[in-house]
C-alpha cells in the first residue's frame, strides 16, 4: 500500500514540476493597461477560457470518490464540455472517470 501512495505522490509532484519552471509573464505595454485581466487561450482559431480545475485538482477530486491508482489523465473536449479523462486501476480492474474542467463535476467510474 505504501508503494501505491509513493507512486501517487510522485505523479502529483511530476504534475507540479512544470509549474515551478514557468516563466514570469511579460510586462504589459501602456496600451494594454485598459484591457481586461481575462486573457483567453487561442488555439487553432478557437478561443478558450482559462480552466477552473487543473490536473492535480481533478486527481484529488477523483481520489476522494474512488479507490485505486491513477494510470493516465488527458484533457478532452471543447468549450464548456472540456473535461479530464482519468484512467484508474483498482484490484486489477481498469475504469475511466471524467471531471468537468470548468465545474469539477465527476461522471463515469462504473
Amino acid at each position: 500500500m505504501n508503494s501505491r501512495r509513493l507512486l501517487l505522490l510522485g505523479l502529483m509532484l511530476s504534475m507540479l514540476a512544470p509549474l515551478s519552471r514557468a516563466q514570469p509573464p511579460p510586462q504589459q505595454d501602456q496600451n494594454d493597461s485598459n484591457r481586461s485581466n481575462f486573457s483567453p487561450r487561442i488555439r487553432n482559431g478557437a478561443v478558450r477560457a482559462p480552466l477552473q480545475i487543473n490536473e492535480l485538482q481533478a486527481v484529488n477530486i477523483v481520489r476522494q470518490r474512488f479507490a485505486g491508482t491513477v494510470l493516465r489523465i488527458n484533457l478532452i473536449g471543447e468549450a464548456t464540455n472540456r473535461r479530464y479523462q482519468i484512467r484508474m486501476e483498482n484490484e486489477g480492474k481498469v475504469f475511466t472517470v471524467f471531471v468537468n474542467a470548468n465545474t469539477g463535476v465527476v461522471s463515469g467510474g462504473n
